[in-house]
């Protein structure tokens, strides 16, 4: 059996030009090659798209840090909450990866099993790399995301927000965020998803 989670939690992520996220990075005082933290994320669909219409993510991450590998699938559900999205998380074994990826075969576990969500029947359908790298900054961890995608590069700036009581509160997290991106002369604006962007 997969091992399996759950969690809810708010991404803030804000789309930066090169130039701003150098600047942002170098007040944080790391770059892009302190880090072999490449993810390749594959974006799954049923074949008539009505994942991408409920604004539901079906996701897989390939995670390499160094010489290891970890391979985690994520279905991302929308809540009533703004920007607020349910988690269920399943970590996969390489076979279970490359059976997804290749066959378009869900592993067994609790995300195959909500098939009242995704139907059961999805397929392979984008490919997004993504070269992260992250900081602290005051009470938040900050990240930066150099972003490939059919021969082009984006750039982002992120941070998770979770749910949950810990001090200071939410909203003072937030305020940290935009904060930052405040000193810096950026209006905060969340990125559009990039399971919609990057098509």
């Amino acid at each position: 059996m997969s091992e399996q989670k759950r969690m809810l939690d708010r991404e803030l992520r804000h789309e930066l030009s090169k130039s701003q996220c150098h600047e942002i990075m170098d007040y944080l005082m790391v770059q892009f090659a302190d880090t072999k933290d490449i993810h390749y994320n594959y974006y799954f669909d049923t074949p008539d798209y009505s994942l991408a219409e409920r604004d539901v993510t079906l996701r897989l991450r390939t995670i390499r840090k160094e010489n290891n590998a970890s391979y985690f699938l994520t279905l991302k559900v929308p809540t009533i909450d703004t920007d607020t999205h349910l988690e269920y998380t399943q970590r996969l074994s390489e076979k279970e990866m490359r059976l997804l990826v290749y066959n378009n075969h869900l592993p067994e576990g609790e995300i195959k099993d909500l098939n009242s969500i995704h139907g059961g029947n999805v397929q392979n359908i984008n490919m997004i790399r993504v070269n992260r790298v992250k900081a602290p900054y005051k009470d938040i961890e900050v990240y930066f995301d150099k972003i490939s995608h059919r021969g082009k590069t984006y750039y982002e700036i992120g941070t998770k927000i979770a749910t949950d009581k810990t001090k200071p509160s939410r909203e003072e997290r937030i305020k940290q965020f935009t904060g930052l991106l405040k000193e810096y002369g950026i209006e905060y604006k969340q990125a559009r998803r990039r399971s919609k962007k990057y098509k």
